[in-house]
């Protein structure tokens, strides 16, 4: 007889719905604050994602892949 569990896509979905709904509630109660990303932060995470790609690249070139 088979059973009836949830599959891991189920689980992680339930967990981030539970954490959507806390952070909701923390923001709107006050204990969260949500801010956009200033230009110079976008840009640092610009430099940080391209960086981290050309590594990954290079990690990837020495292995011959």
């Amino acid at each position: 007889m088979a059973t009836n569990r949830p599959t891991m896509r189920e689980l992680s979905e339930a967990i981030n719905r539970r954490r959507r709904e806390e952070m909701q509630v923390a923001i709107a109660e006050g204990r969260l604050t949500v801010r956009q990303m200033t230009p110079r932060e976008r840009r640092q995470s610009d430099a940080h994602r391209a960086a981290g790609a050309a590594a990954r690249a290079a990690r990837a070139a020495s292995r011959g892949h």
